[in-house]
C-alpha cells in the first residue's frame, strides 16, 4: 500500500491540523514486534504521537513516486535519504506546508564516506562492488533538499559526527534516540560465561559501507580472536569475496540474521565479551546500540554514531584502519575480569538512552518544537 490517508487518534479527538509523513506504510500491516528493524516500531509511535497532539496524518510509502496531494498540509514531515530521497524535495514543495522537516537518519557527508569505503574495497581486492546505502543525493540534490527543509530531526545523541554534519545549515537540528527491542536484556550469568576473546560483529545491511570487510581482515590477522558475524546476506559482492574466506578461517563464523532479544541473539550475548563495529557513516548505528543493551563492551569508530567516553574503545580513523581494529582488540582482550566489569557496568547505564520509552520523549519533544516554531 503506497497510501494511507486521514489516519487520526480516534473520532473523538478534536483534529488540529494535518501532516503528511513520508517514510513507510510496511509497519502498518506487518509485525512490528519481531524487530527486524527499529524504525518499523518507530513509524508506528511517531503516528501515535503526531495524531495524539491533534493532526490528522496522511502516509506516503518510500516507494511511491507519484504523489499528488489534493490539500495544503500543516507539517510535511519526510525520509530525506537513499532512494527515497530523490522525491523529498518535490513532495515538500507539493504539500504546501509552511513546515517541513527532513527526516536525516545519517550525515550529510554520508555519501562521500560511504564511496570512500567502497573504493577501499576495490583497491585492497581488485573486485568491483557496486555502493550498497548511498543517500542517493551525489547528483547536486543535498542542497535543493537543505533549500526545502525547515527543521532537521536527527537520530541519535547530539555531537555526534552525523548531528554535527548539519551546524552550518542555520537550520534548527533536532535530536531522537532510536528505539531498541526490549526483548534485549542483560543477563547477570553472562558476566561468568563471557569470553574474553569472543568478539561479535553486529550489523544490517550493507556489508562494505558497515565496514565487516574489514573486521574479517582484522580477525584473518588475529586467529587467536573470535569472531562472530550477524546479519542479512544482502551484499552480494562481500559474500563472493569473503564468503569462503570466512568458511575455510576456524575463527571467524558467520550466523546469518538473527533477531534481537532471540534465542540465538542471547547465546551469543552470553558469550562474546565486545562488539566490533568500525562503519563509514551512520546517524546512530542501531545494532551497536543494540548489542550495547546487552552488555556488550563496544569497539567502534566515531562515525558509528554513538559517543563513549571510558565505556568502551575509539577505532581510530587514521593510518591503516585494519591494524587499528587489530590493536583495539588485542588491548580489549587483555584487560582483567574485574576490568571488564566495571566497563560492563558503565555501557550498561550509557545503554538506557536507547529504548522506547527514550525514543517517545525525544520524538515528542522534536514534533512539539516544530508544532510551536
Amino acid at each position: 500500500m503506497q497510501i494511507i490517508n486521514n489516519i487520526i487518534a480516534k473520532p473523538s479527538t478534536p483534529i488540529v491540523g494535518s501532516v503528511a509523513m513520508y517514510y513507510k506504510t510496511e509497519p502498518l500491516y506487518t509485525d512490528v514486534n519481531r524487530y527486524t528493524h527499529t524504525n518499523n516500531w518507530e513509524i508506528l509511535e511517531a503516528i501515535k504521537i503526531i495524531t495524539k497532539l491533534g493532526f490528522s496524518l496522511d502516509l506516503i510509502d518510500r516507494n511511491c513516486h507519484n504523489w499528488n496531494p489534493t490539500k495544503k498540509y500543516d507539517i510535511f514531515l519526510g525520509l530525506g535519504v537513499g532512494n527515497a530521497g530523490r522525491n523529498f524535495a518535490r513532495y515538500s514543495k507539493i504539500s504546501q506546508a509552511p513546515k517541513k522537516v527532513l527526516l536525516a537518519m545519517g550525515p550529510a557527508t554520508w555519501d562521500e564516506k560511504v564511496l570512500k569505503r567502497y573504493k577501499m574495497f576495490h583497491d585492497r581486492t581488485g573486485q568491483y562492488a557496486p555502493p550498497m546505502r548511498l543517500q542517493g543525493l551525489t547528483s547536486g540534490q543535498l542542497g535543493e533538499i537543505f533549500d526545502a527543509t525547515d527543521f532537521i530531526f536527527n537520530i541519535g545523541e547530539k555531537d555526534t559526527p552525523a548531528y554535527n554534519s548539519f551546524a552550518d545549515l542555520d537550520k534548527p537540528v533536532l535530536n531522537f534516540y532510536p528505539s531498541i527491542s526490549p526483548k534485549v536484556k542483560f543477563d547477570e550469568r553472562w558476566l561468568e560465561s563471557r569470553e574474553i576473546n569472543s568478539f561479535l560483529c553486529f550489523t544490517g545491511n550493507g556489508f562494505i559501507c558497515k565496514g565487516v570487510d574489514l573486521v574479517v581482515e582484522a580477525f584473518l590477522k588475529a586467529p587467536d580472536k573470535e569472531l562472530h558475524i550477524c546479519g542479512p546476506a544482502s551484499e552480494k559482492a562481500f559474500f563472493e569475496h569473503y564468503g569462503n574466506v570466512i568458511n575455510n578461517s576456524p575463527n571467524i563464523k558467520y550466523h546469518g540474521f538473527i533477531e534481537p532479544g532471540g534465542a540465538r541473539f542471547n547465546e551469543l550475548a552470553a558469550k562474546c565479551s565486545f562488539v566490533v563495529f568500525h562503519s563509514a557513516a551512520e546517524g546512530c548505528c542501531t545494532s551497536v546500540a543494540t548489542a550495547i543493551k546487552a552488555g556488550l563492551i563496544p569497539i567502534i569508530n566515531e562515525w558509528t554514531g554513538i559517543n563513549i567516553v571510558d565505556e568502551g574503545y575509539i577505532l581510530s580513523e587514521e593510518g591503516d584502519l585494519i591494524k587499528n581494529i587489530v590493536e583495539a582488540v588485542d588491548t580489549a582482550s587483555n584487560i582483567t575480569k574485574k576490568e571488564y566489569e566495571k566497563l560492563v557496568s558503565k555501557i550498561l547505564n550509557k545503554a538506557t538512552i536507547f529504548s522506547q520509552d527514550s525514543f517517545i520523549k525525544s520524538y515528542t519533544k522534536a514534533i512539539s518544537y516544530v508544532i510551536q516554531n
